[in-house]
């Protein structure tokens, strides 16, 4: 993987980020700057605005008030998606003819490549080698063929991560990446985001404890009725200069 690109922004700022829904503010006033190569734990009770937080920086959730970027640009704006990496809660329902496994991890990808012309054959073969390992990373190898939808919901989690893997991102948003999963697949999880992060990724990490993935924090910020009340500065894991 190579390294993350440099850019004088962060990768994400939000200043004074206000969300309603159904007449009620689900997030008001959220001040929040993520720098490059931070490790960022959003915690929080259910209800608190945790998802909606995510969601509002990457600009999936439209703000009411206030201004959020991505590598100092709106995200209406933002372009290069292939430096995002997002791991949803669960799978979008879809229709059409299923996807398998590995397609669903394949087209983690699709934004590598050029819309100009086919990628040619080296970047083809290292898209498969990326698709594997991403799919050994997770556990996933011997469920590659099977339809998408027959997974387990932690099984469909785990797929979700391997699809942000295996576009190697510089920036990972994780929202709850280890609901329903075993305790060897979080491990697996931890064991893969320290090599993402002492290699300079950046990741947003959505959780309600924090586990095998504590030693990686670098801060966290706590949630509550839509505003952030806690924030704290860990940064226990060893950077590269």
């Amino acid at each position: 993987m190579n390294p993350p690109a440099k850019d004088p922004a962060p990768p994400f700022a939000m200043t004074g980020g206000l969300v309603r829904r159904d007449g009620r503010e689900v997030l008001a006033g959220i001040d929040l700057r993520v720098g490059a190569g931070d490790v960022l734990a959003v915690l929080g009770p259910n209800g608190a605005g945790k998802s909606t937080l995510v969601k509002a920086l990457l600009g999936l959730v439209p703000l009411a008030g206030g201004r959020t970027e991505i590598y100092g640009v709106p995200p209406a704006r933002f372009r290069d998606w292939n430096r995002i990496g997002y791991v949803p809660q669960r799978l979008p329902a879809g229709g059409g003819v299923p996807a398998t496994v590995r397609e669903v991890v394949a087209s983690g990808r699709v934004a590598r490549r050029s819309r100009r012309r086919p990628a040619p054959f080296t970047d083809r073969a290292a898209d498969r080698a990326a698709v594997e390992r991403a799919l050994r990373t997770v556990g996933l190898t011997d469920r590659a063929r099977d339809s998408a939808h027959l997974l387990s919901g932690g099984q469909q989690q785990r797929m979700l991560i391997a699809r942000a893997l295996a576009g190697e991102p510089d920036v990972f948003v994780l929202d709850e990446p280890t609901a329903g999963v075993d305790a060897r697949s979080q491990a697996a999880l931890a064991s893969t985001l320290h090599e993402l992060t002492t290699a300079g990724r950046t990741v947003v990490l959505v959780a309600h404890g924090l586990g095998p993935m504590e030693p990686l924090i670098t801060r966290t910020i706590e949630l509550d009725h839509g505003r952030i009340v806690r924030e704290t500065a860990l940064d226990t894991l060893e950077r590269p200069a």
